[in-house]
């Protein structure tokens, strides 16, 4: 009978998982994950680096973002994450929406080998949490690769505690990092020999190592490198009365049923329900972790955290502490596998659990089955899109319907939209444009709207204005009326040069310049330091012009100009297939020690801990 049993359980759980699979490759193929960032942001950034990924080539450049921003060397475009494999063969939309389902499937796997419960697993995937990050193509990474840290730790894994977080530094979230961090050291800093946790470590650092290269090329020149005010680092904290939501369910709604509240908090809800209660009260480590992350994640609610955010400018080059009830809530989850463990109620508590959070989930997924992302590439279009939307004023999915029709920033970008003035909600813009947003955002636009749709994509000016310093740039920039006058650092000798060809061919710039005498070449795109500009085989001077515009010294004669973003190609491409390789090697190595016996079994760690 218990055989029959087993058997029938194994069929249930096969047609269920049959199901879900099936419910899954549709919603991939007819699906969106549209809500907050990837609507924004992450959607159409992977767009444009498809087109990179297929023609063999690494994204370094967005040619669609205000004139230019980076891309590989920005964390949040997740370009050397190993799921980008998905975009080689699969349309775009569902290589995307499948990078939200292959995490939630392989989350379930590892908490349930974390606790050793279906239940707790099926509970977390389901947790207003998990659902929560599936509008943040990073932030998704997280939901399974902090439990996975857990594992590593309950293990004494230093393979699995390398690769979560080497994974988690490819995501580019280092609030998530740093609370991953706190956690596994409650966990397990007087378990795993500090050898061990230096091996994680250089792991951890070579897997990370192709965005640390190309993040080091732009890192001083980006806003987010000079740290952002209190406000803006608080500014989603989690609110004492969402610690009710914990166990009741949403308490302010979801998505953005509250009206506009929405964008004050980073998670539409937390839910992970009424059992959690009961399973706070035991004696564990794992009570420690999510004791710690709630204080964390209450951020400017919290009186000490606002003090140091206020105090220690350091710190304010990370932000969102609402982003510590990730691993608090996977420390909960864990409790939570105890204490159904050693109940007398299980069924009860089942029900209980269970059928609120598929409730909640249900409401909350964010995905939609409007189709306007299906869009084709046409010739880029330089142009300028102020939304008249109010964010937060209607149904979060009426919302990004009404923006996707109107081709807003930056989901214009799929259809080949180039945006003149539109600063990365990330703080990866360049310093310099920050002065060119900041002026055109206080009613200075006429100047930079004529400017940037009308200047060509190079050109040779005819007169060089010289400031001496930034702000004396855009004061001079916008007194200019002619076109062909552009301001410069310093004084520069024009020349009557011609441009004979521009063309973009991938991720290179190509020019072809006819000049008498060495010359300035104006080039619409975002100045960096990090652009290598080269002609006849030699490397060009590069300067800023008009604020934040890219300029080239040109040498006299017929030459061919190539511009390629980013100085380290061959460093980045050999650390990226060094990131590959230690990543499948450390799980092949973990695999054969587990068979060998090497490392605890499941059950042993968990007593340890508790």
């Amino acid at each position: 009978m218990l055989l029959d049993n087993r058997r029938v359980s194994t069929g249930v759980r096969t047609a269920l998982a049959m199901a879900i699979a099936a419910v899954a490759v549709l919603a991939s193929i007819y699906g969106f994950f549209f809500y907050r960032d990837n609507f924004s942001t992450h959607y159409p950034i992977k767009v444009l680096s498809v087109h990179a990924f297929r023609s063999g080539e690494i994204p370094y450049w967005n040619f669609a973002d205000a004139g230019g921003q980076p891309l590989a060397g920005n964390p949040n475009t997740l370009t050397f994450y190993p799921d980008n494999v998905l975009y080689l063969f699969l349309p775009a939309h569902v290589a995307f929406n499948l990078h939200f389902l292959i995490h939630l499937a392989v989350a379930f796997f590892i908490v349930r080998a974390l606790t050793r419960s279906e239940f707790a697993a099926s509970m977390y995937v389901f947790s207003g949490i998990a659902v929560s990050a599936t509008a943040f193509y990073n932030l998704i990474v997280a939901v399974p690769m902090i439990p996975l840290a857990f594992l590593a730790a309950q293990r004494r894994s230093r393979w699995l505690l390398g690769c979560a977080f080497g994974l988690l530094a490819l995501a580019g979230e280092p609030v998530v990092l740093i609370g991953t961090a706190i956690a596994v050291a409650i966990l397990a800093i007087d378990r795993m020999p500090i050898r061990a946790f230096a091996v994680a470590i250089v792991i951890a650092i070579v897997i990370a190592s192709p965005l640390l290269i190309a993040y080091a090329e732009i890192a001083r020149e980006v806003e987010r490198s000079v740290g952002m005010s209190s406000r803006t680092v608080l500014n989603a904290s989690l609110p004492p009365i969402r610690i009710v939501e914990l166990f009741a369910g949403p308490v302010i709604g979801v998505l953005n049923d509250a009206g506009g509240q929405y964008r004050a908090r980073l998670f539409s809800t937390i839910f992970l329900g009424l059992i959690a209660l009961p399973a706070l009260v035991r004696r564990s480590r794992y009570t420690i972790v999510a004791a710690v992350m709630l204080f964390l994640a209450l951020g400017r609610y919290n009186p000490f955290v606002a003090y140091i955010v206020d105090h220690v400018r350091a710190v304010r080059i990370v932000r969102y502490p609402e982003k510590f009830a990730l691993p608090m809530i996977v420390a909960m989850v864990v409790l939570v596998a105890e204490y159904f463990r050693m109940t007398r109620y299980r069924r009860l508590w089942l029900f209980i659990t269970l059928i609120p959070l598929l409730w909640t989930a249900w409401r909350a997924l964010p995905i939609d089955l409007f189709r306007h992302y299906r869009t084709s590439l046409h010739a880029p279009v330089r142009t300028y899109v102020a939304s008249s939307i109010a964010a937060g004023a209607m149904p979060a999915r009426l919302e990004y319907r009404l923006r996707a029709i109107a081709d807003e920033p930056l989901f214009g970008a799929t259809k080949g939209l180039r945006y003149v003035i539109n600063p990365s909600p990330d703080g990866m813009h360049s310093l310099r444009s920050r002065m060119v947003i900041e002026r055109f955002q206080t009613g200075i636009r006429e100047h930079y709207l004529n400017i940037e749709q009308a200047f060509p994509y190079a050109f040779f000016p005819t007169r060089v204005v010289a400031t001496r310093d930034i702000y004396a740039e855009a004061v001079a920039t916008e007194k200019v009326s002619d076109l062909t006058t552009v301001v410069a650092p310093r004084a520069l000798a024009v020349s009557p040069a011609r441009v004979l060809r521009y063309e973009e061919h991938g991720q290179r710039i190509t020019i072809d310049v006819d000049a008498p005498q060495p010359a300035l070449l104006f080039v619409n795109q975002t100045y960096f330091g990090a652009w290598d500009v080269r002609a006849r085989g030699r490397a060009l001077e590069t300067l800023p012009l008009d604020v934040d515009r890219l300029g080239v010294i040109v040498p006299a004669g017929t030459t061919r100009v190539e511009l390629r973003f980013g100085r380290h190609h061959m460093a980045v491409a050999i650390a990226w297939i060094a990131s590959s390789l230690l990543l499948i090697a450390c799980f092949f190595v973990e695999g054969r020690d587990r068979r060998a016996g090497q490392v605890e079994r499941p059950g042993d760690e968990n007593r340890a801990l508790v």
